[in-house]
């Protein structure tokens, strides 16, 4: 970097001398003075005549200020034309300065009104809806406050990106009478959050013929911990006709509240508001057990698609080895196809750690042709958020 550069980085208005030295990192004073000299001369620093001279030979002030270039803001008028007219206009003509610091927030928002404005009309997660919008699922947690920045100076009210936050879960039962329980294990909170509530409000769990009977938040790596979802198994879904843990309520409206005893006589979904270790102290429901079902479960496991996720995949189908854990080829396939026409984000793990992928194609019936393939090879990926609130709604029967 030019050292032109570097005073102009400096973030105080003025610099003293020795800052001046240090920045230049030149131990020559005379070369130094002559370097200070020639920057007064074309203007980029004054002295501050009241600091006085630093008492060498020959002399340089105490302090300088630094004048910073005047930026040119025209070329960003043209953009500000183009904006939605949805979007303050007039405003960012008269401060286009406001505009460079709002660039990626209204040029998203911007695109999203112009292109994909009925998306507004339903809800959906925070994550969803800063991927739906910007393409990163983390830039609302991230720059929040400047996105309400944003909001407010094109007086567009906070609820208009219509996204809820999820709070920290708990394992949830959505059960369907039949002998075969499905798990689908979730790696992120937004989709299992949004997949729950679906589920909660329209009473469909069937995903591509496949009947969900479980939703399970796989909390990111606790799910890998060995045997934990054998544990969970054995102690949550109850094998044979085994107990199920205590603080379940009904997860259909018509029996909230019901017994356990009603849950079990009715078949409907139920939610146990305690994690496995809290079950393991003590808490049961004596007198009021239910049976989940008489088969053994099956586990599907949905994730993003990038080199992490299919790891998180592999370790926790390997430290549960007496299960039958499977990705869920439909979701997977369904995100290859919904990033067609999406600019993916960088992958923000740049270990250049790899994973099985040709073994996790072939189980989700894919070659290694796939899109896929090039997608992490260019360091990118495709996060769960992409199966949003809407395309959730679509595919759920």
């Amino acid at each position: 970097m030019e050292l032109l550069e570097k005073i102009f980085l400096h973030s105080k208005q003025t610099i003293s001398d020795q800052e001046l030295q240090r920045i230049a990192q030149e131990s020559d004073y005379e070369l130094f003075h002559t370097q200070v000299e020639k920057f007064v001369e074309s203007g980029v620093l004054v002295a501050v005549k009241s600091s006085k001279t630093n008492g060498r030979i020959p002399p340089l002030f105490n302090r300088y200020r630094i004048i910073k270039p005047q930026e040119d803001f025209s070329a960003y008028l043209e953009s500000v034309r183009r904006l939605n007219p949805l979007l303050n206009i007039a405003g960012y003509l008269q401060r286009p300065e406001l505009y460079k610091k709002h660039l990626e927030i209204v040029e998203g928002l911007s695109r999203y009104l112009w292109f994909a404005r009925e998306l507004l009309e339903q809800p959906m997660s925070r994550k969803e809806r800063s991927f739906s919008v910007w393409g990163r699922e983390k830039l609302l947690d991230e720059h929040l406050a400047l996105v309400k920045e944003v909001l407010k100076f094109n007086r567009l009210e906070e609820t208009f990106l219509n996204f809820y936050d999820t709070p920290e879960p708990f394992f949830e039962y959505h059960h369907q009478p039949g002998e075969l329980t499905t798990v689908l294990v979730i790696e992120n909170k937004d989709t299992w959050f949004t997949l729950r509530k679906l589920m909660q409000t329209s009473g469909k769990s069937n995903i591509a013929g496949t009947e969900v009977n479980v939703l399970l938040y796989g909390e990111g790596n606790k799910i890998t911990k060995k045997g934990a979802l054998e544990e969970y198994k054995v102690t949550m879904l109850g094998g044979q006709k085994k107990k199920i843990s205590a603080g379940i309520s009904a997860a259909k409206p018509t029996t909230e509240g019901a017994s356990c005893d009603e849950c079990a006589k009715d078949g409907v979904s139920i939610r146990p508001a305690i994690s496995v270790e809290a079950d393991k102290k003590g808490n049961s429901c004596e007198g009021s057990a239910l049976v989940v079902g008489q088969c053994q479960p099956r586990f599907l496991y949905f994730g993003d698609l990038d080199w992490e996720g299919i790891r998180l995949f592999f370790r926790t189908r390997d430290a549960n080895p007496s299960l039958d854990i499977k990705p869920f080829s439909y979701l997977y396939r369904l995100m290859l196809e919904l990033a067609e026409s999406v600019e993916l984000p960088r992958s923000l793990d740049q270990r250049g750690v790899s994973g099985p992928l040709s073994e996790f194609l072939s189980l989700i019936g894919l070659t290694e042709e796939s899109s896929l393939s090039s997608i992490l090879a260019e360091g990118r990926y495709i996060p769960q958020e992409i199966v949003n609130y809407q395309v959730a709604a679509k595919i759920l029967k």
